[in-house]
């Protein structure tokens, strides 16, 4: 039984890895769900000590997905609000050349992705950035490459910027004060090096001047709306560098944001991305049913002499390890190693900074990457992805650890 758990946890995260490789027609998330379901009828029908349904679903880590749900809400909020329409109106405004323009993307959702989540933000901010590039008569995929990478860069600098820095909140125990403070030199300086490597690899394209297209988006500000969103997001802000649970803050900024949206909190709700829910609460289950068979400790024991336990392994590992099976479900697999580090809570630091980072390797390495694309209908080839990507992410994570480490 314990054979037959591995081959079917095997065969899931082949599946979840090819479905982004576009090689089967199952989603991420229907493929997360049908292993988890095998995983768990296989051990219910072995009985103990293999997973069973009510173990299953108490593997599902409510916590984590909480704080993914309100923050979902809260981004929602601002886009229906007319937020992200108003600062790129306000942006073009202000900032007249192109290389500027670049740059005030990458922070700004850099920014932004930080207080809310990277995924959202893209999948939000991306079509109106796209209007702002062609309003500027400038060449749109440098500014695509500004929103993905800034979003995933800035997005390391709080525990409820991304999925993976969330699901690292949970299970390390790290406070959200307490890791701001480490990171944020090393993530600011990430986000820097980031803007500016953009700003030298996409130079030329930046002086080509496109032709015009005056066409703006006018939508109006709901003020009371945007209102409350604001106040509901610095109130969680405040409430997790108090020492409030993460999940409770997300949760009550997404309920004020519901409230004042009163007939359109239907809206709202539908515009969440269920199906990313989902594939976590799969991912939790097959993860739990892999840890009933023993193998994830008997790894842990044999890395001993191995891998060791350095920062530079960890590093290469994440990094590498990512951009396979995806930074949330290689996080749950590694827990155990990472715990067993000699100061574990530094362990969990740069697992939640390289993993994030590390979306920027390549065109697979994060979920924003492919929701910047979709949505603005861009092609960009894998390899042409990396000659971006590579020095962008070694530059910048050596950057971070750099200034972690003193």
């Amino acid at each position: 039984m314990r054979v037959a758990i591995l081959v079917t946890f095997a065969l899931s995260y082949v599946g979840i890895t090819a479905r982004r490789l576009r090689w089967l027609p199952v989603g991420r998330p229907a493929m997360a769900l049908i292993g988890a379901t095998v995983c768990v009828a296989l051990g219910a029908w072995a009985g103990a000590p293999f997973l069973g349904v009510d173990e299953a679903l108490k593997a599902v880590e409510l916590h984590t997905l909480s704080l993914l749900l309100g923050m979902m809400v809260v981004a929602a909020g601002l886009g229906e609000a007319g937020f992200f329409a108003w600062a790129t109106r306000w942006l073009s405004k202000r900032v007249t050349s192109r290389a500027g323009l670049l740059w005030a993307v990458t922070l700004g959702c850099g920014v932004l992705s930080a207080a809310l989540v990277n995924d959202a933000v893209c999948l939000l901010a991306t079509p109106l950035v796209v209007q702002l590039a062609k309003t500027a008569r400038a060449q749109v995929k440098p500014f695509l490459f500004a929103v993905a990478m800034g979003s995933n860069a800035g997005s390391a600098l709080t525990l409820a910027g991304n999925p993976q820095n969330m699901l690292v909140g949970k299970l390390s125990g790290l406070t959200y004060r307490g890791y701001l403070g480490d990171v944020a030199l090393p993530v600011l300086a990430a986000l820097v090096v980031t803007a500016g490597l953009l700003h030298l690899f996409f130079r030329k394209e930046l002086s080509v001047e496109t032709p015009a297209d005056d066409v703006k988006d006018e939508t109006p500000v709901d003020r009371p709306l945007l209102i409350a969103c604001v106040v509901g997001l610095v109130g969680a802000v405040v409430a997790n560098l108090l020492g409030a649970p993460l999940a409770l803050s997300a949760l009550a900024a997404g309920t004020v944001t519901l409230i004042v949206a009163g007939l359109r909190a239907e809206k709202l709700l539908a515009m969440v991305d269920w199906s990313v829910l989902l594939f976590f609460s799969g991912l939790f289950v097959l993860v739990a049913a892999l840890q009933r068979t023993g193998f994830p400790q008997a790894w842990v024991a044999s890395t001993e002499g191995a891998l060791g336990h350095g920062s530079l392994v960890l590093t290469a590992v994440l990094g590498i390890g990512s951009q396979i099976v995806s930074n949330v479900p290689l996080i749950l697999v590694l827990e155990p190693w990472i715990r067993s580090f000699p100061d574990a809570a530094h362990a969990w630091t740069v697992t939640a900074l390289v993993s994030t980072l590390a979306g920027n390797l390549t065109l697979l390495g994060s979920v924003a990457n492919i929701i910047v694309l979709e949505r603005a209908k861009e092609k960009v080839g894998f390899v042409e992805y990396a000659k971006v990507g590579v020095p962008v992410t070694l530059l910048s994570t050596g950057a971070a650890l750099l200034l972690l480490a003193r």
